[in-house]
């Protein structure tokens, strides 16, 4: 520290005679911060002296009032102080009109409902309690457990430790990439700017300088044909609305005055809306307005008719609110199958989704692709039939939607929706709910990674597994050789010994193998 002191000795002087009542060591770390710039931190220091001398003012002439007001709102408390002083201020220190300001404030979060602070708070506070364990691994790794967005990445990757730390590797990795770049090009970039080509996305620049392998001229050429897209970008969107700024032709000038004249409004049509807005209609004036004209000019027929507009919303709001909470509860209802010990023992029943298995491994998608069905589809059965003569299940199912291959391949079934049924969803869900199958279905798994099909077949008590899984599954059984952990390196970590490992499943050799097809 006291290095650091003699170094800035000057620059301390100047700043201490102008504000002696900052303590030394602030003033020391912002000439670090800033690189000894004196009038830089000069700029700092004086609008917190303003900010602060404000905040003084607004509390001596407020600071009583917003006491009461925090004692009387629970949402003033979680506000900071100087927020409530500044909202005084702007209603010039009329209390009703900040307490009506509040009170609306809470009406919101508590009608906010899953989208208010408060529920995001407790939610947030859920997750930590839920993924304690996981947390603590990923601190022990050296990643920021306080990162907002990690408790989300957990809840989406079903806690899985070792994707989040994958991420985390990539996205550093491409910072330190972006930082070495901006070392490499820093002389290149000084004299862009020095130029006056400004850009404020600074890696924008640094890419275009990679690019261009470090040559300014070329870089200016590529920026001159980026402005140049934009341009041609901006005056798309401007003339198909018919709003262009640089069209000065009689057919444009029409088309413009035209736009202009279907959405300026008549005194009748201001008068229109005064009329609905007094009887409590709300909303897009171009759409009321609309709506009053169908309605014959009846007051009381818009008010029905938006009130019934209005339900019509909430009730598509809440259908897909309802679907997104059912989707995510399929998605979570899936087994996680990451060893072979993973696969439930006291299974009966398996049913395998025929055509959602098809596009899971490269090798049987391009067979698909390349119109050889049938080739794929006794693919999935030999492979099935494989991986059962090690499991010993005593039912096992291969379902496609229409196959006329329905010869059994081993201990595997194979069987034909059409023409019972329309698809293997209809089939599978029909199965799941005949009263025999009621009590089988917790013995019962089910393969397919369809979440609305996942949604009405865990309602049913079934067990599901995700084809990748299942996929995985065979080869820790069949072909265990296949199998490779890649190590992650180059992520945050407090010791450089640490690492971590991604497992890999070759999916395309173990079709190779088992069902014998030259890829």
């Amino acid at each position: 520290m006291a290095t650091n002191v003699q170094e800035y000795t000057e620059q301390l002087r100047v700043l201490q005679e102008r504000f002696p009542q900052e303590p030394t060591n602030r003033l020391t770390r912002l000439l670090q911060r800033h690189n000894g710039d004196v009038d830089q931190v000069r700029a700092i220091l004086v609008q917190r002296e303003f900010r602060g001398k404000k905040f003084d003012a607004l509390e001596t002439r407020y600071g009583s009032t917003v006491t009461a007001l925090q004692q009387e709102f629970l949402s003033a408390q979680q506000r900071k102080r100087i927020r409530l002083l500044k909202l005084m201020e702007c209603y010039g220190g009329d209390v009703e009109q900040v307490r009506k300001f509040l009170e609306r404030g809470e009406e919101r979060c508590h009608r906010g409902g899953e989208h208010s602070g408060m529920y995001r708070r407790q939610r947030r506070e859920e997750l930590k309690t839920k993924y304690a364990t996981q947390l603590a691994e990923l601190s022990a790794a050296g990643i920021n457990v306080n990162s907002p967005c990690l408790l989300r990445q957990l809840e989406k990757n079903q806690g899985d430790v070792n994707k989040i730390i994958e991420k985390m590797s990539h996205r550093t990795e491409r910072k330190e990439k972006l930082a070495e770049l901006d070392t490499k090009y820093a002389d290149q970039i000084a004299q862009l700017e020095a130029d006056g080509i400004t850009i404020k996305n600074k890696r924008i620049l640094i890419r275009l300088l990679e690019k261009a392998d470090g040559q300014v001229d070329v870089v200016k050429q590529l920026l001159k044909e980026r402005k140049e897209k934009h341009e041609q970008r901006r005056e798309y969107r401007h003339k198909h609305r018919n709003k262009s700024p640089n069209k000065t032709t009689d057919e444009t000038n029409q088309k413009c005055s035209m736009w202009k004249k279907r959405r300026e409004l008549s005194v009748d049509d201001i008068s229109n809306l005064k009329r609905l807005r007094a009887a409590g209609v709300r909303g897009n004036p171009m759409k009321i307005l609309s709506i009053f004209q169908e309605c014959n000019q009846s007051v009381d027929m818009t008010i029905a008719r938006a009130a019934e507009e209005r339900e019509r919303r909430s009730r598509s709001r809440e259908e897909r609110k309802l679907k997104h909470t059912l989707l995510a509860g399929a998605q979570n209802a899936y087994l996680t199958i990451n060893k072979q010990e993973d696969w439930p023992h006291d299974i009966e029943k398996v049913y395998l989704d025929g055509n959602n298995m098809m596009f899971v491994v490269d090798s049987l998608r391009r067979l698909c692709l390349n119109r050889a069905g049938k080739k794929t589809e006794r693919a999935l059965g030999e492979i099935a039939s494989a991986w059962n003569e090690q499991m010993h299940i005593p039912y096992i199912e291969l379902i496609f939607d229409s196959t006329r291959q329905l010869d059994q391949i081993g201990t595997v079934k194979v069987t034909s929706a059409q023409p019972n049924y329309r698809t293997t969803d209809d089939m599978l869900v029909d199965i799941a709910r005949q009263p025999e199958n009621r009590e089988k279905n917790k013995h019962t798994i089910i393969v397919t990674s369809d979440r609305a099909l996942a949604t009405l077949l865990q309602r049913e008590g079934c067990l599901l597994v995700k084809p990748y899984n299942w996929f995985a599954h065979c080869v820790m059984i069949l072909t265990p050789d296949l199998i490779k952990y890649e190590e992650l390196t180059g992520m945050m970590t407090k010791e450089p010994t640490s690492t971590t490992f991604k497992t890999r499943y070759n999916f395309d050799e173990l079709v190779q193998r088992i069902a014998k097809i030259d890829l």
